[in-house]
């Protein structure tokens, strides 16, 4: 009897020291996934182009997960995604097995330059982590300045009408569109002009037409405004005018007096000439018609 209480003593014993195992084994199991960023390329997105993000997803515990995915959420406006925003994994059948998954993506032509955060959710046995992936998309920028001055008359003289025609270069790699010129001159007359586009390199003309109403050196403001892929830019400079005085009428009196004065003498000496010579002729006629009398008389 005793044998046999000895016998179920030790029997309970085994049967509690096999269950305390099984349950560290099975505290011993656990489940862990963990999702990162493989590639993303180019590492310079620019505007309007294509780049793809590679992520790893990574079994990192002891235990076969279950319904493994993995959701892109919050993605920003300016962004084209191909693939579905929520893929599912396959089973990751042991421990540090993993798996790779691609998305395609592009900037649309309108967006912005700057930092872009997608904010991501992993899922696995009722486990939710959720993290972001960070890229920077880069922009073109535009370089305006005035590449040449031109002005019709080239010496412009007081009280002309002048015409000035600035051209606009685009010396940046970005486009720039809706290029104004303000030109802030003291004359009347146009003092802005509308360019539109400038593609990189490209120069176009802003002709203003004003009328000049004073003489003298004359530096003024130029601001040139356009929009590009950081948004509004403006670039100040200046332009130099040099405005003739307009000649004295003072000399051409005087010319038209001495002309007239000429021409006064040269009448007056006209007829003069004439009457003398007029005078002599008579004279003349007068005698001989005495001689012919005489000659008659005999």
């Amino acid at each position: 009897m005793k044998n046999k209480s000895i016998i179920l003593s030790m029997f309970v014993a085994v049967l509690a020291m096999t269950l305390l195992i099984s349950s560290v084994s099975a505290l011993d199991e656990h489940s862990c996934v963990v999702a990162e960023i493989n590639d993303i390329s180019p590492s310079s997105i620019e505007i309007g182009e294509e780049f793809t993000v590679g992520l790893q997803i990574e079994n990192c515990g002891s235990k076969i997960p279950e319904s493994v995915s993995f959701e892109l959420m919050q993605v920003p406006k300016d962004l084209e995604i191909k693939e579905p925003l929520i893929i599912n994994i396959s089973k990751l059948y042991y421990g540090n097995s993993e798996r790779f998954i691609t998305y395609h993506m592009r900037t649309k032509d309108h967006a912005s330059p700057g930092t872009y955060v997608i904010k991501t959710r992993l899922r696995y046995d009722n486990i939710i982590k959720e993290d972001e992936i960070t890229f920077e998309i880069i922009g073109a920028e535009s370089e305006l300045g005035i590449a040449t001055i031109k002005t019709d008359p080239v010496l412009p003289i007081e009280g002309d009408a002048v015409e000035m025609t600035l051209r606009v270069e685009n010396a940046g790699t970005g486009t720039a569109k809706s290029v104004r010129v303000y030109v802030d001159h003291p004359f009347k007359g146009l003092k802005q002009s509308f360019i539109g586009t400038l593609e990189p390199q490209e120069d176009g003309p802003a002709v203003l037409t004003f009328i000049v109403d004073k003489s003298g050196e004359f530096t003024f403001p130029v601001t040139i405004s356009y929009n590009d892929d950081f948004g509004e830019g403006e670039t100040k400079t200046e332009v130099s005018l040099s405005i003739l005085k307009k000649p004295s009428n003072i000399g051409t009196t005087i010319f038209v007096i001495i002309l007239l004065a000429l021409i006064g003498g040269g009448v007056y000496y006209f007829f003069r000439v004439k009457k003398s010579k007029d005078k002599i002729i008579r004279q003349l006629l007068k005698g001989n018609g005495s001689k012919e009398k005489e000659k008659n008389n005999e």
